[in-house]
């Protein structure tokens, strides 16, 4: 009887032993993959200023396109006098 509680006192510390060892590769893998994580999140607001300048240079150009259509009314009427009399 008691080879048997021996047995079992064993079998349930390999057991926990087991699943100790089995948390803590996994909390290892979990903590690189955050780190992983952390880098990029990292480089992404290092990108971010570079973004925003990147959009206002684009609304910038928004209104550059919506301009040229009046440009080039004068200069279709500046190279073609007679085609506006016509």
């Amino acid at each position: 009887m008691l080879r048997l509680i021996l047995f079992l006192q064993i079998l349930l510390l390999v057991l926990f032993l087991g699943t100790g060892y089995f948390i803590y590769i996994e909390m290892g893998a979990i903590s690189s993959a955050l780190e992983e994580a952390m880098g990029v999140i990292a480089e992404i607001q290092n990108l971010l200023p570079k973004l925003e300048v990147a959009v206002d240079t684009i609304n910038n150009l928004d209104e550059v396109f919506q301009n040229l259509s009046g440009i080039s009314e004068i200069l279709s009427l500046l190279l073609d006098p007679l085609q506006s009399n016509s």
